[in-house]
Formats: structure tokens, sequence, C-alpha cells
């Protein structure tokens, strides 16, 4: 059985899926499917005991939002409607990925296509002039999943490079007429005597660790067919030395937990084999398409945060077009600190300008944006006032950044005044960069500099609102 649905699907309930409908849906007999799915509510959150076994990728250190809330991944119910009859529900929130239950697979999409999907990761990986062939697919296999995790691999890989392939002390050992090392006592009775001019020794020097080198090695062949030569110019320093030491043989599943799990990764040098290799396994056991034949495991998979992605993109593309600003993520807010009902807040992006005390406090929100009011959710909504508020009286403005699926109406979407009063002077915006499953790599960069230059005007509007209140004062 198999299920696609982008996320932050049915969120308000909107596509239930009919009795009738569930053996073409799901591909199955409609009694398995409704015995095997919906016999009861299963809901998988961040907080669930099955989340240890999936994989999760996160594209930043996240500091609250998997450590303080419960944030919803993949839930299955049903409800009877006004007749009697049964609808199913599927819903889903905001991470991406592949999550197997009881022999079905869900696919979670990102909804917006894999071109803004690769301007997001290009953006992440400093990448900010688009280029076709970063990593060009040249087989019809249209899987996004597959591309953010081969996209991930490269990248990784390039970087923990930088500093050397793994290298671990051995004891080898070599039969000549010089001493190196030690003398192999042992050898020298067996196969030394009577003495011919050459000896046994033995000695330890570091080499490169083999388990390592063929599980890298073996994910890079077979990349290839599917990317092309872009992989070899990416990595053709490291790619030349894994091609050299590859022993030849595919890595089998207990090879690939013998790199990962090798203790010359402890080294702090090499920390960044640790993705790579987690990349590298999910790429050769091909965990992206097949069901595995492990029926112990109930729930499996992996995922990776979306959002999060969305939010490093926003705040890099900020960072790159205001130059008078500086550009933070994930700032850490202490309210009530010792008070009992203390907590942490951290308002998604903070800009502040380099040369006044102005500030603008944005939230990512990758989720779907009709430009409808009730796409707008009520907490959202309150928890970046809230963050405003904290910033008075130096905020400009505050607000809610969306992939939208529609042009922007400013007159519609930006609030010159907190709460519609006069008496405030920050404003507040719903915004963000129109995007679509059809659209180009240039219509994606163009919506990018329209939604700047809507922010840019609205920035120029406040700072010129708030001179003229203090020449007013004055």
């Amino acid at each position: 059985m198999r299920f696609s649905a982008p996320n932050n699907h049915n969120y308000h309930e909107r596509h239930p899926i009919l009795e009738d409908d569930l053996r073409d849906v799901f591909g199955a007999n409609k009694t398995v499917v409704k015995k095997k799915l919906f016999s009861s509510v299963y809901e998988l959150t961040t907080k669930s005991n099955s989340l240890e076994q999936l994989e999760l990728f996160k594209f930043k250190s996240s500091r609250n939002k998997l450590e303080d809330e419960e944030q919803l991944i993949l839930k299955l119910y049903s409800k009877n409607n006004q007749d009697g009859r049964s609808n199913f529900f599927v819903q889903t929130g905001l991470f991406s990925g592949v999550v197997y239950y009881n022999d079905c697979q869900f696919n979670i999409t990102t909804r917006y296509g894999k071109n803004f999907l690769n301007r997001m990761l290009n953006y992440v990986n400093d990448i900010y002039v688009d280029n076709q062939d970063n990593l060009a697919r040249q087989s019809n296999d249209t899987n996004e999943f597959q591309d953010i995790i081969a996209y991930l691999f490269i990248q990784s890989l390039e970087r923990a490079a930088v500093l050397g392939l793994p290298k671990a002390y051995q004891t080898l050992s070599q039969h000549g007429n010089k001493v190196r090392g030690k003398i192999d006592i042992n050898s020298f009775l067996k196969e030394n005597i009577p003495f011919t001019g050459k000896i046994t020794t033995s000695y330890r020097e570091q080499v490169y660790v083999q388990e390592i080198v063929d599980v890298l090695f073996a994910c890079c062949l077979h990349l290839e067919p599917i990317y092309g030569s872009c992989i070899k110019r990416k990595l053709l320093g490291i790619h030349q030395i894994l091609k050299q030491y590859y022993s030849g043989n595919f890595p089998q599943i207990s090879t690939i937990q013998k790199a990962k799990n090798h203790s010359v990764l402890n080294n702090p040098m090499f920390d960044g084999y640790k993705k790579v290799l987690g990349y590298a396994e999910i790429i050769l056991r091909e965990k992206s398409l097949q069901l595995s034949d492990d029926s112990s495991l109930i729930t499996k998979g992996y995922l990776f945060d979306v959002a999060q992605l969305f939010e490093v993109y926003l705040e890099k593309l900020l960072d790159r077009y205001f130059d008078d600003w500086y550009v933070t993520g994930q700032e850490e807010l202490m309210v009530y600190d010792k008070m009992f009902f203390g907590r942490r807040m951290f308002p998604d992006i903070v800009m502040k300008h380099k040369y006044s005390d102005d500030i603008i406090v944005l939230d990512a929100k990758f989720k779907t944006m009709n430009l409808n009011k009730i796409d707008v959710d009520r907490s959202d909504f309150y928890q970046i006032h809230s963050y405003i508020q904290y910033y008075q009286p130096k905020v400009l403005f505050g607000g809610l950044i969306y992939p939208v699926n529609k042009h922007i109406n400013q007159q519609k979407s930006h609030a010159t005044q907190l709460f519609d009063n006069r008496r405030l002077d920050s404003g507040f915006l719903v915004d963000g960069i129109r995007v679509g499953k059809e659209m180009s790599m240039s219509e994606i960069i163009k919506s990018e500099e329209a939604f700047l230059d809507r922010l840019n005007e609205f920035i120029i509007t406040k700072q010129y609102h708030k001179k003229n209140k203090e020449l007013i004062i004055l």
C-alpha cells in the first residue's frame, strides 16, 4: 500500500477519504485498509516513542521546537458523517519524507515542487546563483526525497573532506631486508630459518578506514548514473582517493554498520563523517522506495524538517539582500526569568539595523497560504504579536512569512499600525514568496525579488513615519 500527500495536509479536515474510495487511494482491499490503518487513531509526533525508529534530518541546530513543542508528523483516524457513513482522514505536519506504517508507505511531499526545494537547498549551502547542473538528475525518477539525500550527501562529504578522509592506526607487516618497527619473532622462527637475508617485521601506521572508504565510494558510484558528472566535479580530490583505495566489494549492511560505528569518528576532526555515512546508508539501502522486510518495526522511515529548511533559506535570503541589517535566527528571549512561569521564546528571524536601534521580527511558516483568514493559525498570530511586544519600542514591524500561492496585495496584507491601533507605531504584515509546483527556477527567483522589494518598501515607509514623529516631538 502506498499513499502520498503534501505536508500540512488536511489541517482543516477538508479532504476526507470516502469508504468506497479506499481501494483506489491505497491500492488495497478496503477491509484490509480499515483494519491495518484506521481500526484506531494512529498519531506520530516529535515526542512519540516510535520516533526513535525514524531518521530525522535537521538543517540547523534547533533549540526550541523539537525540545519544547510536540509537533505532528502523521495522523490517521476516521469519523462518522451525518448519514452514519465513515470518512477517513490522513493528516500531516510540517515534516516531509517517508514513513512506513503497517505495510503502507506514506510519502509526505513538500507541496511546492522540486524547483523550490532545490532553491532552498542552494541557499542553505551558500549557492546563490542557480545552476541547473548543481544536482541535475539524468533519469526519469522524480522522487524529491532522493534528491534531498543525494544533495546532502554530496555537500556534507565535500565539507568533511576538507580535513581529509578518516585514518586509524593499524598493525601491518612486511617481509624484506629492512627492519621497520619490531621483528616478528614467531614469523622469524617459522619462516626465516635458515636466514636468507630477509626478515618479517611488524609496525603501526595510519591508514584509511576500509569500511568508510567502501561505503563512500559505493555511494558515489550509485549516484553517478543518476546525477552525472557533477559529483566528480564537486568531489574531485576526495573522489580520486576513494577510487584508489576502494576494495572493489559492494558494502553489505554489516560493513555500513562498522563504518558508522568506527571509533575513529569519535575524533572531533572526523565528526562531519557521521552525517555523511548516515546519508550514504539511506542511499545504499534504498530506503526511499522499498519497504523493509523487517516487520518487527511497526513504524520506520526518515523525515526532513522542511519548515526548518524554509527558516534557514529566509534567513540567508534576507541577510544577502539587506546590507544595512544584521539578520539572526532563533534569538533566545528569556521572559519572567525568576518566576515559576518563566520560559524561553525563539523568534525565527530578528533583523537589527546596523546604524540605528530599529528592529524587525519575523516568523517563517511553511504552511498553506491562499491568503484566506483561516490560513493564519491563531497560535502563530498571537505568537508573533508577543515577539513584537517584547521588542517595543524599537520594533518597526513584525510579520509572518509563508510560501504563498497567490499574488500579494499589500493593501490587504500590510498593516501600518499594530492591531490597527493608531497609538501604536509598529506595523504588522503577512507576506511571502509566491511559489507553485510548476514554476520554473527563474520564476521563483523573480518571486523572491518581488517579496524583498515589498519588504524594503514597508521598511522605508515605517522608517519615514518614525522620523516624522520624532521631528514632531522635537
